[in-house]
């Protein structure tokens, strides 16, 4: 029996990825892939905006490459999709969605009714039968979002078989080649990137980058280091076959060997420049990843992960493994082979990891339609009462008295009734309007979080070095005039004076006057060594000491109280005499 076919589709922002595969087999077979350019933009963070152009070019690419499939499956990348990481009873897997129904408003605070639900089972917790419990990876997508595939398959005159979500798709692919150990997959994709992880053959992990290889591809366009590039496609073919990301031998450029020195020198200059544009434009895409990367990690301790999968458009960018690798501190591997698929014999020659989310998303999509098609159809048997006897006479008589009771039982009741369920309307509608306000709120917390952290980095480096200079002016202020300073060391959080004093009386007073600096902590001046030296010649005296003192916190403002200063210089006085003969008697 012929295995069933489909279409795979991935629209992306310059390429629509098309292949022919098979539909929910076990084994897993590509029998054409091809890409088509897009010409206008057709997609904006996942949703379509498909034109006639658009449709007819599709079309005759079908038949262009023999495509007479009838089945069609979209595989979908967008911010818009919404998912939680959930636990719910240990149910037998067909009422899973039924619990996943139930609790979504706690999962998804929003108007449900506008989007659609489906589910990924992550694995299972607890060890005992009776405490063991799913975790799954639920996802919620926009009906308007779906419904331009709906229209696109409509156009195309094809059947609508099902829309997965490209992580699902991908991991698909690559779940028998992540059997044992944990690994990560990165998708780099043109305006955007997906994060997974996988751990024994369990998708753990799934997160959106907003970063893609655009900004590069744009900075090669900008540049004639590489000829003339004026197209998408071109600009992605330079950056596959020269060392455009981290500068190697051979970097891709034919210089004439009979050229000048110094004009072989002016086009190394020209080069260099263009190669520190191109790293500079793909260091924000290695930053998000590597973020992403580190979250997971610290979240997940224990076993390390053993390896880095590079997928998707931007993983045949000669450079990218190698930065991706040094940033990371991990092995990088770009996906040339996965367990169960023979994915060299399938593209043979040709660059395939773009296709990678559109071959698997034949295997085992999500259930996105499927749940569409069942409200559909649960629709239209309610409306041609389907399915047992019709019970409206009754239901209508029950109803007439039930009015009747309630009007003369509760009228006044019913009127707050009518107004709440009208306010009840009203909020649901104006929810509905704010949707498109959760991309910019999650958005506004991640530049709070950021801030936050960068508001604390620079607390933490903040110091009392960068008021030095008031210090030294409070220290030439109260000091006393017979004071000779020999040296001064300041750190973060104390200073350390080396003084010369003509008795150990004068070495009291300065300590006395130090403690009633403002950017001091007094009870933390202190004196370290204190030596009474004698001239044999002239017969005078002199005593040299050194002072510890601690900085106040930054910030530190001292309480206005009366009387501080005489009391602090009571202290002070009895302090110092104490400190001055305990080392002079040590000396």
């Amino acid at each position: 029996m012929a295995s069933k076919k489909a279409i795979a589709i991935e629209i992306g922002y310059s390429f629509t990825k098309v292949c022919e595969v098979d539909y929910k087999a076990k084994t897993h077979k590509i029998y054409k892939s091809f890409t088509v350019p897009n010409g206008a933009e057709v997609v904006n963070d996942g949703a379509l905006m498909i034109s006639s152009e658009y449709v007819e070019n599709l079309q005759r690419a079908l038949v262009a490459n023999r495509v007479k499939t009838k089945q069609v499956v979209f595989t979908v990348t967008s911010s818009k999709i919404a998912s939680r990481e959930v636990t719910i009873p240990f149910v037998k897997e067909n009422r899973i969605m039924d619990v996943v129904n139930a609790n979504a408003t706690d999962y998804f605070p929003v108007d449900l009714s506008q989007y659609q639900l489906a589910y990924t089972i992550l694995g299972t917790i607890g060890e005992t039968k009776g405490a063991q419990q799913y975790k799954l990876l639920v996802m919620a997508v926009p009906t308007a979002l779906l419904t331009g595939y709906y229209d696109l398959a409509k156009a195309l005159k094809l059947e609508l078989a099902a829309i997965d979500y490209a992580s699902n798709s991908i991991f698909q692919v690559v779940k028998d080649e992540c059997a044992k150990g944990r690994h990560i997959i990165v998708k780099i994709d043109e305006r955007a990137s997906l994060v997974m992880a996988v751990e024994n053959s369990v998708l753990t992990f799934t997160r959106s980058v907003s970063y893609g290889f655009e900004e590069v591809m744009d900075t090669v366009m900008n540049t004639l280091c590489w000829g003339e590039v004026s197209s998408v496609d071109q600009a992605i073919r330079v950056l596959q076959r020269n060392e455009c990301i981290i500068p190697g031998a051979g970097a891709g450029t034919d210089e004439d060997a009979e050229d000048s020195e110094r004009a072989e020198a002016s086009a190394m200059s020209a080069k260099d420049r263009a190669l520190e544009d191109v790293r500079e434009a793909v260091m924000p895409l290695i930053g998000g990843i590597t973020r992403v990367i580190d979250y997971y990690a610290s979240r997940n301790s224990g076993e390390g992960i053993e390896r880095i999968l590079l997928t998707g458009a931007g993983a045949d960018f000669k450079g990218m493994a190698q930065m991706l690798a040094r940033e990371t501190n991990m092995p990088v591997t770009v996906l040339k082979e996965a367990a169960g698929w023979n994915l060299m014999r399938n593209f043979r020659n040709e660059c395939f990891s773009e296709y990678i989310a559109c071959v698997g998303a034949a295997v085992a999509p999500l259930g996105f339609k499927q749940e569409a098609e069942k409200r559909s159809k649960d629709k239209a048997k309610k409306k041609s009462g389907e399915g047992g006897t019709n019970w409206a006479p009754l239901a209508y008589t029950v109803f007439g008295v039930g009015l009747v009771a309630a009007a003369a039982l509760a009228a006044v009741p019913l009127i707050g009734y009518a107004k709440l369920t009208k306010t009840n309307m009203e909020l649901k509608a104006q929810a509905g309007s704010l949707e498109d306000i959760i991309p910019i709120y999650n958005e506004y917390v991640e530049t709070k979080s950021k801030h936050m952290m960068a508001e604390a980095m620079y607390k933490a480096t903040e110091s009392r070095n960068e008021e030095l200079e008031e210090f030294l002016g409070e220290l030439e202020d109260k000091l006393p005039s017979n004071v000779n300073v020999i040296s001064l060391t300041s750190e973060q959080f104390q200073v350390t004076i080396n003084m010369r004093v003509g008795t150990k009386d004068d070495a009291g007073e300065v300590v006395e006057q130090m403690r009633t600096f403002q950017s001091l902590v007094p009870e933390l001046v202190t004196v370290t060594s204190l030596v009474e030296e004698e001239n044999e010649e002239s017969g005078e005296h002199a005593v040299n000491f050194t002072v510890t003192a601690t900085y106040q916190a930054v910030g530190y403002e001292p309480e206005e109280t009366e009387n501080m200063e005489g009391t602090n210089g009571v202290e002070g006085t009895e302090n110092d005499g104490t400190d001055v003969a305990a080392d002079d008697t040590a000396e």
